[in-house]
């Protein structure tokens, strides 16, 4: 991609604190989704293109808070030259129709089949997980339920072609001293924006203050064969993030200290498992039963978060040796060691 001329922010010292200026060149945008995570923050970058991480969801309010907190600085979408979005869920992405044709759309490669609606791919994805939720324990009206919902985010989403591949080590075109790294876990399409000179770093969800980032399960990706281990991605994409100085967060405050909370969520995640492995039980169990188990009134409404949870901490035990998985009858059980 070539490098584009940058664009000056007019009307800065004007800024109502609404639009929260973190430095000199990064500015936060909130912006309201449906979802029962809250508001999304997205960050516009001012580099030699001027740059927005993050859009928002593809819904009526989300399109007003952001033409009004850019107009907040004498911009316009139609200024914004790039567009880096940090995973493929739908508050990150569903905003990209309006900052196009002007704007290039970056991300990781394991983007372009969510945010180009590859058929394919999205019918290999779901009956992977019809059959890998009928699997581990999942009665079938379940699944069909927690296919309309994901289905149903789709919605809020539109599709369009990515224009620049990143991956583990790349830099940007216009974002000088910006370098990308993988951090997959909570989504494998996720990325985030490290400042080489200060360590500031733009995580999207890979870290969050209030809130732990579910480690989504998702199906393997083209000729991948095993689904990725998510729980065990995310805890060494957190390790990667051990140096930085401060981390502008996808939800919620910025991190003055990410070293200590990731060493936080690292410890609790090993506690959680243990808790997890006492629930089990002396007899074999499946995700989902033991799902009910730890999430006796969650697991309804959130019914893959739990899922994802439950079986993110069984991925967790197993590589430590304390409990192993074996299938019997086209069904897959946990058992302690």
């Amino acid at each position: 991609m070539e490098k584009v001329n940058s664009h000056s922010f007019r009307g800065i010292a004007e800024m109502k604190t609404s639009l929260k200026q973190r430095s000199k060149e990064i500015y936060q945008i909130t912006i309201p989704t449906p979802f029962l995570v809250g508001p999304i923050n997205t960050f516009l970058i001012r580099g030699d293109a001027l740059t927005l991480v993050d859009t928002g969801p593809k819904t009526d309010d989300a399109l007003t808070q952001m033409r009004n907190k850019l107009a907040e600085c004498n911009v316009r979408t139609s200024d914004i030259d790039i567009v880096v979005l940090t995973h493929h869920h739908p508050d990150h992405i569903g905003l990209v129709q309006e900052f196009l044709p002007n704007a290039k759309l970056v991300g990781h490669p394991k983007l372009r089949p969510w945010l180009e609606r590859d058929e394919q791919f999205l019918l290999n994805t779901r009956n992977y997980f019809y059959n890998f939720y009928e699997e581990h324990g999942v009665p079938m009206n379940w699944i069909e339920e927690m296919d309309r919902i994901h289905n149903n985010y789709l919605k809020y989403t539109t599709k369009v072609p990515l224009d620049l591949e990143v991956s583990e080590g790349d830099t940007i075109d216009g974002l000088p001293h910006w370098r990308v790294i993988e951090t997959p876990g909570h989504a494998q399409s996720h990325i985030s924006l490290i400042h080489e000179q200060d360590g500031t770093a733009i995580a999207g969800d890979h870290l969050i203050a209030h809130i732990s980032s579910n480690a989504i399960i998702e199906a393997p990706y083209w000729n991948e064969v095993e689904r990725p281990k998510t729980l065990i991605q995310y805890r060494e994409a957190l390790k990667k993030c051990l140096h930085t100085s401060f981390i502008y967060s996808g939800h919620g405050d910025g991190i003055e200290n990410p070293r200590e909370l990731i060493e936080e969520r690292l410890k609790g995640m090993e506690e959680k498992a243990q808790v997890f492995k006492r629930k089990m039980g002396e007899e074999p169990i499946q995700v989902f039963d033991l799902s009910k188990k730890l999430y006796p009134k969650i697991y309804q409404k959130q019914t893959a978060l739990t899922f994802s949870e439950t079986l993110g901490h069984l991925d967790l035990l197993e590589e430590q040796g304390e409990v192993t998985s074996f299938s019997e009858n086209d069904r897959t059980y946990y058992r302690k060691t």
